[in-house]
């Protein structure tokens, strides 16, 4: 019983990731500006990712410190690789003049 509990689990996600998937090929096609664009692409990313992590990688049985701390890694990533690109360019600007 506990495998097929399981399967029903895996099913769910998959077809969670399915529409999201199908949710990000939409909001490109919408007609709205590029940057709620990308924050939308972003936004889903971040769930799919989450959604991954959480299930098919065991994520969910595990510890609350643990799910916390993968969590915050993700949602952090985003705003660290801009301040990465940010930096990247403006010392580009410095030394290629």
């Amino acid at each position: 019983m506990a495998h097929a509990s399981k399967r029903k689990t895996y099913l769910k996600v998959f077809v969670a990731l399915f529409v999201l998937t199908g949710l990000e090929l939409a909001v490109v096609k919408l007609a709205i500006g590029r940057g709620a664009i990308i924050t939308a692409l972003v936004g889903l990313a971040l769930a799919k990712a989450m959604a991954v992590a959480l299930w098919y990688m065991h994520l969910w049985d595990e510890t609350k410190y643990l799910r916390w701390m993968v969590g915050g890694t993700l949602l952090s990533f985003p705003a660290l690789y801009a301040l990465a690109l940010i930096f990247e360019g403006a010392g580009r600007a410095v030394f290629l003049r």
